[in-house]
């Protein structure tokens, strides 16, 4: 299966490793294989009462089972919706307005490193009246439970958090943070879509009020996600008027079948491989690290070393600007944090939320790898990135500055970087 999908890859990108596997995966052929009775043969509305539409229910229910098996959730605790982005604003806005109208509690906190979807929800909560919180987090990226708590009062409905972090591959601790809030009567949401498939989740475990996934993240297809939401908060978060009968009232329409299929397919098989995958990563993420590392000085790796998911590694290459540093590794696809106008330089909110230096944080690549990376893929990507740092740093006067032991994050701030 990893050789027919290398030869996909082969086909769709020629030389160029794919390195970018927490902004999107490649479909697995076995889950476009599952996918594809339900777009021809097997197309009817799961909301018919006749025989085409019991068969497309049937294959709904059957890929909500495969869903809710692998978070330990019940049966009607996982809501199909078109993806996390959806699932999050359900859980946070519509969560909130309702706290807020039965109970009167108005304040939402969420944390500074949220992913954008998260951090507009926050803004229009705002905008609407309630008291949002964006908790910093400590270098390492890591949340302190003594300031959540220093936070949280009787008027907090919600807190939403990712579980991990999509830019720095930061694992916060679930267990403790959903500890602290139920203390004090407050719902707990985990935006988990880069965590769904890809570690270990147990919802009841961790005591979770909503959890939110998105299927493109673990090689099933785009525009599918879901919602998990524990049953006795449906009234939280259902949608007035809306048919019970279509997921549980709680989003209407037509319910996709052929991407429901897909994400059910990826997700057993994500179950089935899980284990085999972080032991695959783990080992090609100490290979890319190592690689770099033995060859280049002032390399930083960005989040904490012991709690981190890892398929995602931050690596900062200083005296480099992250954007350059893309442009000129060609035959590697990664992400940069940072981006370049005119006259300014912004650096990630998340770097910047962990008080990382401006010079170390404008000089951020995101390399995440799947489970279809290979070895050689890996070397291609230490290979270029060497090169580049190499070629970046000898016209660089910010490695010019480091190199003669002056404060480049005092020329920065000065210069109105940051």
């Amino acid at each position: 299966m990893v050789t027919s999908m290398q030869q996909i890859l082969s086909c769709q990108m020629s030389d160029i490793a794919y390195l970018d596997y927490a902004a999107t995966t490649p479909c697995d052929p076995r889950v476009l294989e599952a996918m594809s009775p339900y777009s021809c043969n097997i197309f009817g509305n799961p909301n018919s009462m006749h025989h085409f539409g019991m068969v497309a229910l049937d294959a709904v229910d059957a890929a909500r089972i495969k869903i809710k098996t692998l978070v330990n959730a019940d049966f009607e605790e996982v809501v199909f919706t078109s993806g996390a982005t959806e699932a999050n604003k359900i859980a946070t806005i519509r969560t909130m307005k309702s706290l807020t109208r039965i109970s009167g509690k108005q304040h939402f906190i969420t944390l500074a490193t949220e992913h954008k979807s998260v951090l507009d929800c926050a803004d229009y909560l705002k905008r609407e009246g309630c008291e949002v919180t964006l908790l910093e987090v400590g270098p390492d990226g890591l949340l302190d439970l003594n300031r959540l708590s220093s936070v949280v009062n009787d008027t907090t409905g919600l807190l939403s958090f990712c579980f991990v972090n999509n830019e720095t591959g930061v694992i916060q601790d679930a267990k403790n943070i959903v500890k602290v809030c139920h203390e004090r009567g407050i719902l707990v949401h985990a935006d988990a879509t880069q965590a769904f498939g890809k570690i270990p989740l147990n919802v009841k475990e961790l005591d979770l009020d909503f959890l939110s996934a998105s299927g493109h993240k673990i090689y099933g297809p785009k525009g599918i996600g879901i919602l998990y939401y524990k049953s006795m908060h449906s009234r939280l978060v259902r949608t007035p008027g809306a048919n019970r009968d279509v997921e549980f009232g709680i989003r209407s329409g037509t319910v996709p079948v052929p991407l429901c299929v897909g994400m059910g397919e990826a997700t057993e098989i994500a179950s089935s491989e899980l284990s085999q995958n972080l032991t695959h990563i783990t080992a090609l993420r100490e290979r890319l690290i190592a690689g770099i590392t033995g060859q280049l000085d002032e390399i930083y790796i960005n989040g904490s070393s012991t709690h981190n998911y890892p398929g995602i590694v931050n690596m900062s290459f200083r005296g480099c600007e992250g954007e350059a540093i893309m442009m000129e590794a060609k035959h590697i696809a990664v992400s940069s944090g940072s981006a370049c106008t005119s006259n300014k330089l912004t650096i990630s909110h998340v770097l910047a939320a962990m008080q990382i230096p401006a010079d170390i944080a404008q000089s951020s690549i995101r390399i995440s790898i799947g489970k279809f990376t290979t070895e050689a893929e890996i070397d291609l990507a230490i290979d270029e990135l060497v090169t580049a740092t190499k070629k970046l740093r000898a016209i660089s006067p910010v490695w010019d500055i480091i190199q003669s032991g002056s404060s480049v994050d005092d020329v920065f701030r000065r210069q109105g970087f940051r």
